[in-house]
């Protein structure tokens, strides 16, 4: 008798094993399907997430670029403006005449400023930064849509 039992709870015991082996292998087969499903899930909203990304630092870039570049068109107003010096006929004459004795310097000349709070170089130098800065985003701009590109591939 106690053989038999014995027996019975071995027998038991193999079929419990048997069926958790079974419900745990489908039940992997089942965890793996599920975490392809979500790794693949997963690996699309990282795509979406990161296109969102690009796609708002692309957008941003453009909007900035139309503003730099009125900027920029403002800043070479001001620099020419400042430049060049158009003297009046009179100090033409008066340095014609001037030059003609041959005395003539560089603080004589009508076409310089003489005041060095009107110098180009400040605007000149700022015409200059702002474009640069121009030419950097324009570089990060199509930097973006090759990667934009990259992701819609």
């Amino acid at each position: 008798m106690k053989r038999q039992i014995i027996t019975f709870i071995i027998m038991a015991l193999t079929l419990s094993i048997a069926s958790i082996a079974q419900a745990t292998s489908s039940s992997s087969q089942s965890a793996t399907a599920a975490a392809q499903s979500m790794t693949t899930q997963g690996t699309t909203s990282i795509q979406q997430a990161e296109y969102e990304k690009l796609s708002g630092e692309l957008q941003t870039l453009l909007n900035g670029l139309a503003v730099k570049k009125k900027e920029l068109a403002r800043l070479r107003r001001k620099w020419i403006a400042v430049k060049g010096r158009m003297p009046s006929q009179e100090e033409l004459q008066e340095f014609e005449e001037k030059k003609a004795e041959g005395a003539v310097s560089f603080e004589d000349n009508p076409y310089v400023n003489k005041n060095p709070l009107s110098s180009p170089g400040i605007y000149r130098k700022a015409y200059y930064e702002k474009l640069n800065e121009i030419k950097s985003d324009e570089a990060r701009i199509a930097t973006l849509r090759k990667e934009i590109d990259n992701l819609n591939r």
